[in-house]
């Protein structure tokens, strides 16, 4: 009866190695729990100066939700959220500006099995389109977006290289694109890393007379009437612009970038096997 014993425990100690060794090629590295949503002190979804707030809107989405990858060294999985807004100052605003904070949460986990590692890269880009239309000859109008500040976990970075977008003053129509991208990375990372993201910028449309600005993020003018201030302004650009593409986008990726080694698990069965054989022969 012992000898059976024995028997099954060194079977046990080898189907011990082998599920090591097996194991190994199942590690998993994953992106999940990504959520979005305007923040507390995003203000475009309010009446500005008087006017109606359905002219002055904004939307969050979940472009791509995450997703697991097996482990190799290379392996990638990435996320991604976008915020897109509007804004406009009609005649009847007249000589006032129109100022509207723009802010939201993205939130997401990156997790991996124990003795995985792995890197985070996050880009950000903001892009749209400035527009002012002429009613006027007297009238002038201007738009103007401010940077884009990213803060994770509590900590400001992804820093912008641009500092501003304006639309000059001017007695002419005009439609200006613009497009400003920043990127930053965290390394070494390993076991699960949360994190928590708060993007902000200002975007302000002034007039006087009977001239219009807007700053159009990837949304529709969602009311009106407003001559010249519609989405039809991204037809009439000189290179054709998609409304889908404009807006704020952050994308968060993870990268393995090491993974357990298969000899230290064989090792360690083989380890376990021969401490199975010197209990036998004791």
């Amino acid at each position: 009866m012992e000898r059976v014993f024995r028997s099954t425990q060194r079977f046990g100690f080898l189907f011990l190695a082998f599920g090591l060794l097996l194991g190994s090629s199942a590690q998993a590295l994953t992106i999940s729990g990504v959520t979005i949503a305007p923040a507390g002190s995003n203000t475009a979804d309010n009446a500005v100066n008087g006017g109606s707030s359905s002219n002055n809107t904004s939307a969050v989405s979940i472009v791509t939700p995450g997703g697991t990858v097996v482990d190799s060294v290379g392996a990638s999985v990435g996320a991604e959220g976008r915020y897109a807004s509007n804004l406009w100052a009609d005649a009847s605003f007249s000589g006032v500006d129109a100022v509207t904070n723009n802010s939201y949460n993205l939130s997401l986990s990156v997790s991996a099995d124990p003795g995985t590692f792995y890197d985070i890269t996050i880009e950000s880009l903001f892009q749209g389109v400035l527009v002012r239309d002429d009613d006027s000859f007297f009238g002038q109008s201007e738009a103007s977006v401010s940077a884009v500040t990213v803060s994770i976990n509590g900590s400001v970075s992804v820093p912008h290289s641009t500092s501003a977008q304006l639309l000059a003053l001017g007695y002419y129509d005009a439609a200006q694109t613009f497009s400003e991208s920043g990127s930053s990375s965290l390394t070494g990372l390993t076991g699960t890393t949360n994190l928590d993201f708060v993007v902000s910028w200002t975007s302000s449309a002034d007039n006087s007379e009977d001239d219009e600005a807007a700053v159009l993020l990837g949304l529709d003018e969602a009311g009106g009437p407003v001559s010249g201030v519609t989405a039809g302004e991204y037809g009439n650009l000189t290179s054709p612009r998609n409304l889908d593409g404009d807006g704020h986008f952050l994308l968060v990726g993870a990268t393995v970038t090491a993974i357990p080694e298969p000899g230290t698990l064989v090792l360690l069965g083989m380890g376990l096997l021969g401490l199975a054989a010197h209990r036998r022969r004791s």
